[in-house]
């Protein structure tokens, strides 16, 4: 017998082979049929409104005024510059401005005394400024108000080191009151001056009849 026929005598089929009995093991994993047709169908919708999306849209589409907040707009305040200014007149400012501010806008003349106003100072609603010639007399009350009388002291246009001639008024005293005025604005009434950190009424009383606006 050749090598050819003896390998077809191993190979030939002896009929045993179907009783074999093979054990195939159990699954792991066992997934009802009807959430897994669930689960591929809302991922087909997923893609689907995914490329929808990416295909279909453009930037110019896009309703930037509803995605986008307003900004929000501060309060403003308005003033009056009147004197040696080029663009005298109202102006309205944001609010929290300052008398350089008004300045810049108005456009002082050669000439102005700009050292009589302090260009720090906020400024509130309402407000006058009143820019004169470097040499003029001072204008009535620093802006409007009702000049001081004669011998008292502008708690408005005093600077720190005039307000220490007021009685119990040392130098941390009269830094008190110009941050308040710078922070608050003009005096209004003498009376606010019960407002500024250690003023009380006994001192406040003390001085009443030096000090003007």
């Amino acid at each position: 017998m050749n090598a050819i026929d003896r390998l077809q005598e191993l190979t030939r089929p002896t009929g045993e082979e179907d009783l074999l009995a093979v054990r195939y093991p159990a699954p792991r994993v066992s997934v009802p049929v009807k959430p897994a047709a669930a689960a591929v169908v809302a991922l087909l919708v997923v893609v689907g409104a995914w490329a929808l999306l990416r295909g279909g849209g453009s930037e110019g589409d896009v309703d930037w005024e509803q995605v986008a907040s307003p900004t929000e707009v501060s309060g403003v305040v308005v003033v009056a510059v009147v004197g040696e200014v080029a663009n005298p007149g109202l102006m309205t400012l944001n609010e929290g401005s300052r008398i350089a501010d008004a300045l810049q806008i108005a456009q002082p003349l050669p000439h102005a005394d700009l050292l009589a106003h302090n260009q720090a100072q906020l400024l509130v609603d309402g407000q006058q400024i009143h820019v004169q010639a470097v040499g003029a007399a001072p204008p009535a009350g620093g802006g409007g108000a009702a000049a001081p009388d004669a011998g008292t002291v502008s708690l408005n246009n005093a600077s720190a080191s005039e307000l220490t001639a007021l009685p119990g008024v040392g130098e941390a005293t009269a830094a008190a009151i110009v941050a308040h005025r710078e922070a608050n604005g003009p005096f209004t009434a003498v009376e606010q001056l019960m407002d500024v950190r250690g003023i009380g009424p006994a001192k406040f009383e003390a001085m009443r009849d030096m000090v003007g606006l």
